[in-house]
Formats: structure tokens, sequence, C-alpha cells
């Protein structure tokens, strides 16, 4: 069968830090995506597995409650029934949900009770995050930050040619992205703060490898997030698109 959408998987990198002296790059992290549906309304949160047997592992809500406050809640799964993160209350932006351990069953983060879904952890992975969180503007001059992902192309035996990967929405006009030299590569920044030393616009960018993008290869994927001096809070959404042909 051809190339699917739900083929094409936005990956974490290894090193995803949420402050501004940590290592940031590195390798594909097949056990987490930067992707999810953030909360249109402040709300509570939920989660819940497809698979009743999954009654041992934790799962951990990171957020910001409404007056801004950095929140985090670590509950452990009840398996089909929902667990309500009734801690952490009522928060207005999730930033990552971690498992402490695989599951047998799809597990679903939502709002509560039984509102609409933010992700789901697939079988097999362990999270989601917020590609730049736990960051702020500086008052006096301009600051930029960089945070790595990967586009993968999970199909098990077609290439996706033609491939380019395209800023599809940047609300807010403060993001623009940059490749890797080639697929697959697991090159790391000192810190966030620190360039990859790449050519960052909002351009479309074509991938490596003569456009080819390889069955169960991956192409680095820099985002460059710029705050003015004294910039606002934001609360929009990015979106990256890896687009291409296939037989």
């Amino acid at each position: 069968m051809s190339i699917v959408a739900a083929d094409l998987v936005f990956f974490a990198a290894v090193n995803e830090p949420s402050d501004d002296s940590s290592t940031a790059g590195g390798a594909i992290d097949l056990l987490r995506r930067l992707d999810f549906t953030q909360i249109a309304a402040n709300d509570d949160i939920e989660a819940l597995s497809s698979a009743a047997g999954d009654t041992s592992q934790t799962l951990t809500i990171t957020g910001r409650d409404a007056a801004g406050v950095l929140v985090s809640e670590v509950k452990t799964l009840t398996g089909t029934t929902a667990v309500i993160f009734s801690v952490i209350g009522v928060i207005e932006r999730v930033l990552k949900a971690e498992l402490s351990a695989t599951c047998a069953g799809t597990i679903t983060v939502r709002r509560s009770v039984a509102g609409a879904t933010i992700r789901t952890i697939p079988i097999g992975e362990r999270g989601f995050m917020a590609p730049f969180r736990q960051l702020a503007s500086d008052p006096s001059s301009q600051k930029d930050y960089y945070v790595k992902g990967f586009w993968k192309n999970t199909h098990g035996s077609l290439t996706l040619t033609s491939a380019v990967v395209k800023e599809n929405a940047d609300p807010s006009a403060v993001i623009t992205h940059a490749l890797a030299a080639s697929l697959d590569d697991t090159a790391t920044t000192t810190n966030r703060v620190t360039t990859p030393g790449l050519t960052f616009s909002g351009a479309d960018k074509n991938v490596p490898n003569s456009q080819n993008l390889s069955f169960g290869s991956a192409i680095g994927t820099w985002l460059n997030l710029t705050l003015a001096a004294g910039a606002a809070a934001l609360k929009t959404t990015y979106t990256t698109e890896l687009a291409g042909q296939t037989t």
C-alpha cells in the first residue's frame, strides 16, 4: 500500500531540555512525540488505557495553571477507567505527558470528564511534549531558542520521494526551521539557546538524499523560536508538515 499520512511521524530528539543549560538535539527518540492538540480552554485532565491490565504504570502531567504557575502531578493508571489529575486541578496548558513505562494498551490523555482528546500515547511509546516549554523572553534583548525533532517515514517498504518539509502554520510568526544535512543524524547543540549553525527561514526545505526519505529513516528538523525583548506570553500552535510522493 502507498504511504499514508499516519506513516509520517514527528518524533522528539533524545535531548529536549526544559532549561537553558542542558544539551539539546541528538538522535531520534522513538518513545516520544513533539505534537499534540493543546486544550482549547482551561480544564481538568484525565487519562485511561485501552487495556484493563495497565495498572502499574504512572503518568506524569506537567502544565501551567490559570495563573501561569508550573504544575505537575503523577497518577497511577487504572486500566480502562479514567483517572483524573485532581491535585493540579484546572490547568491553562499542557506541556508534557510522560509514562513511567510502556503500556499494553493505547493511553488517551484528554479533558475531563470524557472530553476532547489532547493526544494518545501509542503502544510501545512513553509520551509527548511541547517543543518550546518553560522558557521566557528577555526584558531587554531578543532571545533565540532551538529545538530538534525528526520527521520519520515509518512505512515498512516505500520511500517518500520529492520529500519537502514545510511550515504549514505559524500564526505568531516567531518560528523558522532548518533541516539536518543528512538523514538519521545525531547532531547536538550545547544547549537550547545555542544555534546548530544551520540556515533558518520559513521557506520549504528539500529533504537531503536527493529528496528521498527512505523507509525507516528520519530527517532532523530544527526549529528556531525568536522572542523579541519583553515579548508577551503566547499560546498558539506551530505546524510543521512533511510532503512528498509515493507509489
